[in-house]
Formats: structure tokens, C-alpha cells, sequence
């Protein structure tokens, strides 16, 4: 059985991609004014709200001498309480005290919770196409939430650090990093079709690379190239 071997001319792909740098270039920006144009006017801007809480794993107030082993308890019970905020008896409260029109798994979506490198330190965020709305949701889930989960787990307290300012600027999209990845994509991509194309093509362009095709063989003759004169 013949094993027809294929050998990769590094100068032949360059010289290939350098030939075809008009496509390249023109499906690069196309993509990036895709990209850009696409975040800037057909997707929805949303804002976010942030706040922070802190859990204690006792019902005493926040002292100066705080134990290693409450620290502990207190940054597990953060854990649960980050499960805990998104339950439908939490989000239903809010959903009333807010006044917002979403239905529950919409307004779960909206919502996310995270604690601080296991740390009693709970950071909540409320994203919302209205930084009005946005500030409003997190500050019903700051009355409704603490008072709720303190209920159910015995022995904790919450504590409200920050509460939600009124966001200014959206957070996403990242516009800037849309048209970055945009140009990308079109660069790899036309680069990779240019790659193919040459890779895929057959044809003998060359004396250099006929000779590197059969090497045993002399090249008899070449035929030049004729420049017919215009009339």
C-alpha cells in the first residue's frame, strides 16, 4: 500500500495569505462592524446593582474579637444563604414588595449571589434593562431576604454593609470586547479559509515545484509567459 506524503510549505502558505490579505482584511472588519454595530444597537443594555451583606453564624452584634472557628461558621452559612436567596418563597416576597411585573424564573434570572472567598461576606447583584428597577429589586431582596433566611436557619444574623447605588453605566455588553473578539473571529477565520484553499489546491504554479515533485526528472522545457501588445 502507497503512502502519498504531504509536505507543508511554510513560504508557500505565507505567500498564499499575503496574495489573498485584501480578502483577509476585508472579512476581519467586516465581523468586527458586525460585532460592534450588533452590541451597540441590537442588544439590550443592562444595568447592575450591587450590594453586600455580612453573615454571622451567632445573634451578637459584629465585635472586634471575632473567633477563628465563628469566621468558619459563619463564611458555611454564607453558602447556604447564597442557595437560600434564590428559593420561590424569598423571590415571591420580593416580586410583591418591588411591584415589578416579571414572573418568578425571570426575576430568578435577574438575580446572583456569590460569597466572597470564604468569607461570611455575601455579595448580591440585580441586573435589569432600568437602573431605577435594578436599584429597586435589590433593595426589596435586602428587606425581604435577611429576615427570611435568619427565620429558617437558627442562630444567624445578617448585617446590610452596602447598599445598591444607582448604576450609571451599563455593564454589559462590553462593546469593546465584542468588537475585539469580532475581529479576531474574522481574522482566523479568512486565515483559515485562505490556509485551505491552498492546501486543497493541486495544480502545479511552478518549476520549483514541479522539481520538488519529481525529483528524479529533468525538467525538459518551460514555456514562458507571452505578453500580448494592445492594439
Amino acid at each position: 500500500m502507497n503512502e502519498q506524503e504531504i509536505e507543508i510549505d511554510l513560504k508557500q502558505l505565507l505567500d498564499a495569505l499575503l496574495a489573498r490579505l485584501w480578502m483577509i482584511v476585508a472579512v476581519t472588519l467586516m465581523l468586527g462592524a458586525f460585532a460592534f454595530f450588533y452590541s451597540k444597537f441590537a442588544v439590550t443594555p443592562m444595568y447592575e446593582a450591587k450590594s453586600t451583606i455580612y453573615v454571622n453564624s451567632s445573634q451578637n452584634v459584629i465585635s472586634n474579637n471575632i473567633e477563628t472557628n465563628e469566621i468558619s461558621a459563619s463564611s458555611m452559612m454564607a453558602t447556604v444563604f447564597v442557595e437560600m436567596l434564590k428559593s420561590n418563597a424569598i423571590i415571591e416576597e420580593v416580586k410583591e414588595v418591588s411591584g415589578v411585573p416579571y414572573e418568578l424564573d425571570t426575576l430568578k434570572s435577574m438575580i446572583s449571589a456569590a460569597a466572597v472567598d470564604e468569607t461570611p461576606l455575601m455579595k448580591i447583584s440585580v441586573v435589569s434593562p432600568n437602573p431605577k428597577e435594578a436599584v429597586l429589586i435589590s433593595n426589596a431582596l435586602l428587606e425581604v431576604a435577611p429576615g427570611k433566611m435568619t427565620n429558617i436557619v437558627d442562630g444567624g444574623s445578617i448585617k446590610i454593609i452596602d447598599r445598591p447605588l444607582e448604576p450609571t453605566a451599563p455593564s454589559s455588553p462590553n462593546i469593546l470586547k465584542n468588537t475585539i473578539l469580532g475581529l479576531m473571529l474574522g481574522f482566523l477565520l479568512s486565515a483559515g479559509i485562505v490556509i485551505l484553499m491552498e492546501l486543497l489546491d493541486t495544480r502545479i504554479k511552478d518549476e520549483e515545484q514541479l522539481r520538488n515533485l519529481f525529483e528524479d526528472l529533468p525538467v525538459l522545457a518551460t514555456i514562458p509567459e507571452i505578453e500580448v501588445p494592445e492594439e
